[in-house]
């Protein structure tokens, strides 16, 4: 994996959920924090998308050694204009620190301490494949309600942005 590989993929991943979070606009405050069936084992539909950006977060945090323990909660967010701030915030993180990233930083041990365990870069991997994961929970959620976000696949993104 090579540090151009590892930003088109985290890219890719934000884009995704641009995707997905222009759907939810469409359906009511309400309608995100209803309990859905059947539950994926988030609750809602907010608690879905506060469980992706949580990871994106936690994992960020850790690949960064912050010494951060703080755990994104649905309560945290009073309505959808604070959740797309928060994204936002973590879309610039993201790329702003895998920006930073060397082919021998991607190799690294994902712990300073630990020389067993995944690489830096499977770790992030797992982050966005993750997200993956749930956007298509939340997809099938928003599909119901009539709003699907359209296609999340990679191909699509290509085309969009490196065609």
């Amino acid at each position: 994996m090579n540090p151009d590989d590892m930003t088109t993929l985290v890219r890719f991943n934000f884009w995704a959920n641009d995707r997905l979070i222009r759907a939810c606009d469409r359906i009511s405050w309400d309608e995100l924090k209803r309990p859905i069936t059947p539950d994926p084992g988030w609750g809602s539909l907010l608690g879905v998308l506060v469980h992706i950006l949580d990871t994106e977060f936690g994992w960020r945090g850790v690949l960064q050694a912050r010494d951060d323990d703080k755990i994104l909660e649905e309560s945290d967010f009073s309505d959808m204009a604070g959740l797309k701030a928060r994204w936002e915030i973590e879309k610039a993180a993201w790329l702003d620190f895998v920006g930073g990233l060397t082919g021998p930083d991607l190799e690294k041990a994902y712990r300073e301490e630990s020389t067993k365990g995944p690489n830096v870069w499977q770790v992030i991997v797992h982050v966005i494949t993750h997200g993956i994961q749930h956007r298509s929970e939340a997809a099938l959620v928003l599909t119901g309600h009539g709003h699907s976000p359209g296609e999340l696949d990679f191909a699509v993104f290509m085309q969009e942005h490196l065609a």
